[in-house]
């Protein structure tokens, strides 16, 4: 046998899972499409509890220069609230590249610029087929268990699963960076609550730090089945006029994601020897509007249910679906709660206000029981 695990994809799931594979002695190989360091669009916004899902603490030098200390909550009929709540703001380039070092530097192999083509389960092992676009080369491989950590457009679930992903998107995300004042304040992450502004979550304005080590605003929003496009140009000329936004658009970025979000089974862990992890497992919750958490957090939990099935010589996939089941029930449940289920503004109001005073309560009460969990019982927030 070639290795005892190989993961597709290298981002806060593969890495992670990869690490935590290799730590528990597992010959792993995990492999990202891209050329390392590469961009990846995504919101970099995580709470406290993300380090102790990590098992690691973020070294300084991979955040962002403004880290954020606040939320700022906007109605659709123009309220506000605030509150206090410490947040790790990153870009996913350096953040994921760390993980990537860490994760061999645990005893994990990898290989980037490197495309997983496609997986053949046999009876005790899976073949996978791999690809060196740049060198011309494919060759396969041998492994007993293999990890999906492709994203939202996931390569290996869409081949075992062709029913759950389409050819062209379901949705997706647009992000503008602009240089240039505004009347906001770069430790607080604004979020706007608007069916005028998106359909799948909150619009979002926030403060990053690109390559050039300078702090740039980013305007963005989200949505499924819609032209994002549209929504977002609506949003950024709002927030210009709101905010006094001056600046230049100095760089678009966003992706798409062609998995039905709308889908009840869109929550998937695998099959046989092959398991699901973060977005490919369907786990992005747009309802928290974020994903990376529960990426690390299956990533994590995927490797330990591979050693325990290694130990025991039990099933894998019933070892990872016990233990992520409080995860699937709460990814589950939020997507029945999703903005689109809203027919109106006025309706999404009337739930906001109805919904956020026991939100707010129970989101401290459970960061507060959180800071005593361990990294793999750690409770997702906002709940």
């Amino acid at each position: 046998m070639d290795y005892d695990v190989f993961i597709a994809g290298g981002g806060i799931a593969g890495s992670t899972a990869a690490r935590f594979a290799a730590k528990y002695g597992l010959k792993t190989l995990f492999v990202e499409r891209h050329k390392t360091p590469r961009n990846k669009p995504c919101s970099g916004i995580q709470f406290g509890y993300f380090e102790k899902m990590l098992g690691v603490k973020v070294p300084r030098e991979r955040l962002c220069n403004y880290q954020l200390k606040k939320i700022k909550l906007h109605l659709p009929d123009g309220k506000s609230f605030g509150s206090k709540f410490h947040m790790l703001n990153f870009m996913r380039k350096p953040f994921d590249d760390w993980l990537n070092i860490i994760a061999q530097k645990a005893g994990a192999e990898f290989l980037d610029d490197c495309i997983c083509q496609k997986v053949e389960e046999k009876d005790d092992y899976n073949i996978i087929t791999l690809v060196k676009p740049k060198q011309k080369e494919t060759f396969e491989i041998k492994a007993k268990y293999v990890i999906d950590a492709t994203g939202l457009r996931p390569k290996i679930r869409s081949q075992l699963r062709p029913q759950d992903t389409s050819s062209g998107s379901e949705g997706g995300t647009l992000n503008y960076y602009i240089d240039g004042e505004a009347d906001l304040d770069p430790e607080a992450l604004y979020q706007f609550w608007n069916l005028d502004w998106g359909n799948a979550m909150f619009a979002w304005i926030y403060n990053k730090t690109l390559d050039d080590g300078k702090d740039y605003w980013v305007v963005g929003t989200g949505g499924n089945n819609i032209d994002v496009q549209e929504y977002q140009d609506r949003f950024y000329n709002a927030m210009k006029e709101k905010y006094n936004i001056n600046g230049n658009i100095v760089k678009r970025e966003g992706y798409k994601t062609n998995m039905d979000m709308y889908a009840k089974d869109r929550v998937w862990l695998g099959q046989n020897r092959i398991l699901m992890v973060g977005d490919a497992a369907g786990l992005i919750d747009q309802v928290r509007g974020v994903g990376m958490d529960s990426a690390a957090m299956s990533g994590r939990i995927a490797a330990r249910a591979i050693a325990y099935a290694e130990k025991k010589n039990k099933s894998v996939l019933e070892k990872y679906t016990k233990l992520m089941s409080r995860i699937t029930r709460q990814t589950i449940r939020n997507q029945q709660r999703e903005l689109n289920v809203h027919k109106s503004n006025e309706e999404l109001q009337i739930y906001m206000e109805s919904t956020m005073m026991k939100m707010g309560l129970k989101m401290v009460f459970q960061a507060l029981l959180n800071k005593f969990r361990s990294g793999e019982k750690q409770y997702l927030l906002p709940p």
